[in-house]
């Protein structure tokens, strides 16, 4: 336990842990009603999204590249998703929009994986490529035209109700937590399964790491990268559905220029830009920690260009404490 304890004070988690509870404290004392259950419901509600397209976007990354699709991804399957329940009158459980928006998602990342492995494009312009495709062809064939509230299914109406330990605050408003927060938490802990405990997740470090040892040692590079593609995409589909459902509106033109939000918090979670490390660990303290200066920010009234540039300052010094954490291993 001991040793544990002092592997994980040198980690980068632990650094990102100790940078989040400093500006907790911080913004306790600048806004009092910071720490409120309310509040951090609020905050979580705010990680759901993008708590589920980091768990794919650290894979990603962990694999040793960027990807630049999953924004375009979760709104096209999203979307083509809730066309075809209006169309059809469905009137079943959103589970099964959940499904099919996940495959939809999941067969956009296998097209990525395929783009790679077969021409050996470098998987940033791939998935540049494919996300400025499927923009391209929204904005063609379906334009601004959003479904609007009244014309959405009827059970993404009703999941975007759906809140578990609702309370009553001090002026006798309720609140609670929303049920997709759950969803996040459980697409976090498969996660953590998936690299911690499997064949395949070992495989995704290895090609990271060094795609050439990871072959010579047996792993097949090309069913490892259909597995991260895929899974990337399937995780975008189901939290574009989220997306949609919880805003009530399923725009085609959601999510525009909204990536490096999540590979930054991604990084800032300790998740190597150069590949072959990272934890889900990592992800969430990354998520809590961008989401606590953005709201706090936002609530005492700090100009927005003023909240770009912290954010800019905390992105640039994450990647240099891994530059420096990894020039020190290397001198060791």
């Amino acid at each position: 336990m001991q040793s544990k304890l002092k592997k994980f004070a040198r980690s980068n988690e632990f650094i990102v842990l100790i940078i989040l509870v400093l500006v907790m404290g911080l913004f306790s004392v600048l806004n009092p009603s910071f720490l409120t259950l309310r509040n951090l419901f609020d905050l979580f509600r705010t990680m759901i999204v993008t708590g589920i397209f980091a768990c794919g976007v650290m894979m990603i990354i962990i694999n040793g590249g960027i990807d630049m699709s999953f924004m375009a991804i979760a709104i096209c399957s999203a979307y083509m998703t809730v066309r075809l329940a209006t169309s059809l009158g469905f009137q079943g459980p959103i589970l099964v929009l959940m499904i099919i928006s996940a495959v939809i998602g999941m067969l956009f990342g296998f097209l990525n994986a395929f783009l790679v492995n077969k021409f050996e494009i470098p998987i940033f312009i791939v998935t540049l490529s494919v996300a400025t495709s499927i923009r391209g062809l929204m904005l063609n064939f379906v334009g601004n035209e959003y479904v609007a509230s009244a014309e959405m299914p009827a059970c993404t109406i009703e999941f975007s109700k759906t809140y578990w330990f609702n309370m009553v605050d001090a002026t006798g408003a309720s609140y609670g937590l929303h049920f997709s927060v759950f969803i996040m938490l459980g697409i976090m802990i498969l996660t953590h399964l998936i690299l911690g405990h499997t064949i395949i997740g070992r495989g995704v470090y290895a090609l990271g790491g060094d795609s050439a040892s990871a072959q010579r040692i047996g792993y097949n590079l090309t069913r490892i990268r259909m597995f991260i593609y895929g899974y990337a995409g399937l995780l975008a589909g189901i939290a574009g559905l989220i997306y949609v459902s919880n805003n009530r509106m399923a725009d085609p033109m959601s999510f525009q220029g909204e990536e490096l939000t999540v590979i930054a918090a991604v990084v800032m979670g300790g998740t190597s830009i150069s590949g072959g490390k990272g934890s889900v660990l990592g992800v969430f303290l990354g998520l809590m920690l961008t989401n606590v200066i953005n709201n706090n920010l936002a609530l005492i009234n700090v100009p927005s260009y003023w909240q770009k540039f912290t954010f800019g300052l905390l992105i640039i010094f994450a990647v240099l404490v891994q530059s420096v954490k990894a020039k020190r291993e290397a001198r060791s």
